[in-house]
């Protein structure tokens, strides 16, 4: 099991599913995240039209982290990260680049520049072999996930690679940018870039992707996606004028001083969480927030899949050996 809480699939098992149509259709990109339901702390509901959510691992991990208390598995995970980051060969990838970027990219002075040439590219009806070619690369797809699509090509029942397998298309367009624009030296000339670049391959399934990452902030305009960058020290400093007018209005509160919402400071013109709160959590029409301290006034069908959950936790928890009804 891993030492993290897996909700969002693998990027790659996204993209396979698709060109392959075990995913039946298309990958919805939306601003939903794509739940994987072979991770262990995910759960179906006794009917099978639910997820159930096992957070507790996610929790502990972060509170331990929060404090500074990093596992073995912790320590292991990150050597990892930086020997597989001390394999990355940039010189490579430039040098198996070089030709495509003289053939195609001839008058590109910037990134933007690269994503419009990348963009009418894969639009054109010849070059649809050749992304399709792009997305096995990147998906680093086996000859059998490459069967379907490639006979559906071959009797021209695939004609739009970007229409059939959007979310393919989008790793495969991100991947074509970076290693452009990397080539071009148009991004920062670093090995730890060919992995921060997979963040953004989840860009589909969020609506706001926040980071502090200098090449995360210059290749979001070449993701595919309806969600809003936000940098990570802005959101830093907006979250601590939160947290310092949230302590002046309790401390007035306590003091027996007049004092109001402290989120009435905080305007979308003025703030960059009220703005994203403003933009991405509008209440649904006609509907109000419901209770949230008593469970005995919650919704029956709420009480009910709350009761489901815990059930099910329970079970889960015997079957590895743990003590049903803890709750941490």
């Amino acid at each position: 099991m891993s030492n993290h809480g897996i909700i969002q699939m693998h990027f790659r098992s996204l993209g396979i599913g698709e060109i392959t149509r075990q995913l039946q259709e298309p990958v919805a990109m939306n601003g939903q995240v794509v739940v994987d339901g072979s991770a262990p702390n995910i759960l179906r509901s006794k009917d099978g039209h639910g997820i159930i959510y096992d957070g507790r691992q996610d929790w502990a991990m972060w509170n331990a982290w929060a404090n500074g208390d990093f596992t073995e598995a912790d320590a292991m995970l990150a050597t990892r990260w930086r020997e597989q980051a001390a394999t990355i060969d940039l010189d490579g990838i430039t040098s198996e680049w070089k030709a495509f970027c003289d053939e195609y990219m001839q008058g590109a002075r910037s990134i933007q520049d690269v994503i419009d040439r990348v963009d009418a590219l894969i639009a054109q009806p010849g070059q649809q072999s050749n992304l399709l070619g792009m997305v096995y690369h990147f998906l680093e797809a086996p000859p059998a996930a490459q069967l379907m699509s490639s006979l559906l090509f071959a009797t021209g029942s695939l004609t739009d690679v970007r229409a059939w397998a959007p979310y393919a298309t989008s790793i495969a367009r991100l991947g074509i940018v970076f290693c452009c624009c990397l080539t071009l030296r148009y991004i920062t000339w670093r090995p730890t870039n060919v992995l921060d670049l997979q963040y953004l391959f989840y860009a589909p399934f969020g609506m706001v992707f926040v980071s502090h990452d200098r090449l995360h902030q210059q290749l979001w305009p070449a993701t595919t996606t309806g969600a809003e960058f936000a940098w990570g020290a802005d959101l830093k400093a907006d979250l601590k004028r939160h947290v310092a007018a949230r302590k002046a209005a309790s401390e007035a509160r306590e003091d027996g001083q007049p004092w109001k919402s402290y989120a009435e400071a905080f305007t979308p013109e003025t703030s960059l969480i009220a703005r994203l709160h403003s933009k991405y959590l509008k209440p649904r029409t006609g509907e109000t927030s419901g209770p949230t301290g008593d469970f005995e006034l919650l919704p029956e069908d709420v009480k009910r899949n709350f009761l489901e959950a815990i059930e099910l936790i329970d079970e889960q928890d015997r079957l590895r050996g743990g003590k049903p009804g803890h709750r941490s």
